[in-house]
């Protein structure tokens, strides 16, 4: 059994995923097999994997239908076989060492989780094929690892990807089908599963920024599953502490934020606008007064006591 599983999920990314699978073929970490789920491309993406795993068993092309990358990412987890999983975008690649340095530092402080950072890319970036310098490592407990995702202001984050979980945190656990935010609705509770979790500030993933990615398209009826993740996140947290009650406070009221700053005051958007700007009044001044949030959110709520038409307008100009 190989000693990690990688999991691709794949759509339409014919120009990046030549990049991904090089940076894999280069790991100095052998030890691994890379799944990758062609989830209904309609471009030459499956063709270019197919070559890759003709010519190397570690690599593994999956088809399915189009379901989107939650679906896509469970199929990997159904079929995968390593002691320990991580995810990676087909758009994106990672550093040469990416897969050594997780699998070192989790071995080392025998930690469920090992999460490195990140550097962001645009379309053009190429990969130089050069390992950067490690740094050093450090733990966190469970709990602080998960408060600390949810003010989404340092290491470990909620992202799914630049990170190297125990495969045994995903026994019974998926992300839901069919939603954008699916990382927000599960990576908190598996951070907070694990028995520790121990961070390196190395950037040895590369994350591409890129118009056409799902997070980047205009806001749309579908993105407003920002605020039910975002509320089903803080029910589950609440109870576990004061510390995750408070971070998962910041983080709802953050989402409530960015719902008010990215849609129209229209009847299209009026009852989730309306839904955002209740959480907002019910936790901004408690808010506030956490010394941990983000300074735009301070900002935002210092705005939102403003007549509301001033506070919408300054609001949209950005923080």
């Amino acid at each position: 059994m190989p000693a990690i599983s990688v999991i691709i999920p794949m759509f339409n990314t014919e120009a990046y995923i030549k990049d991904c699978l090089d940076s894999l073929v280069a790991q100095t970490f052998t030890d691994f097999e890379a799944i990758i789920i062609d989830d209904g491309s309609t471009d030459e993406s499956a063709r270019i994997v197919a070559s890759y795993a003709s010519s190397d068993a570690r690599f593994k092309l999956i088809g399915q239908p189009n379901k989107g990358p939650s679906e896509a990412r469970n199929t990997g987890l159904k079929i995968m076989q390593g002691d320990y999983v991580t995810f990676i975008d087909s758009d994106d690649c990672v550093a040469p060492n990416f897969l050594e340095t997780l699998y070192f530092i989790a071995q080392l402080h025998q930690a469920d989780v090992a999460c490195c950072s990140f550097k962001n890319i645009d379309e053009a970036y190429k990969t130089d094929g050069r390992a950067p310098d490690t740094d050093i490592s450090k733990i966190l407990s469970a709990k602080d690892a998960t408060r600390i995702s949810l003010y989404q202001d340092s290491l470990p984050d909620y992202s799914a990807w630049n990170k190297l979980y125990k495969a045994s945190l995903w026994k019974d656990k998926f992300f839901p089908a069919g939603q954008i935010f699916e990382d927000l609705a599960v990576v908190p509770e598996i951070l907070l599963s694990a028995n520790k979790v121990t961070i390196t500030k190395s950037k040895l993933y590369f994350y591409r920024k890129r118009s056409g990615s799902a997070l980047a398209t205009p806001f749309n009826i579908s993105k407003l599953a920002l605020t039910e993740t975002a509320e089903k996140v803080f029910e589950k947290m609440k109870f576990e502490s004061k510390p995750l009650y408070k971070a998962a406070r910041s983080m709802l009221v953050s989402a409530c934020f960015s719902i008010l700053m990215r849609t129209s005051d229209s009847e299209e958007f009026a009852n989730a606008r309306k839904k955002a700007l209740t959480h907002i009044r019910k936790y901004r001044l408690g808010t506030f007064f956490d010394l941990k949030i983000r300074m735009r959110n301070r900002m935002a709520i210092i705005l939102s006591y403003l007549p509301r038409p001033l506070f919408f307008k300054l609001l949209k100009k950005g923080l």
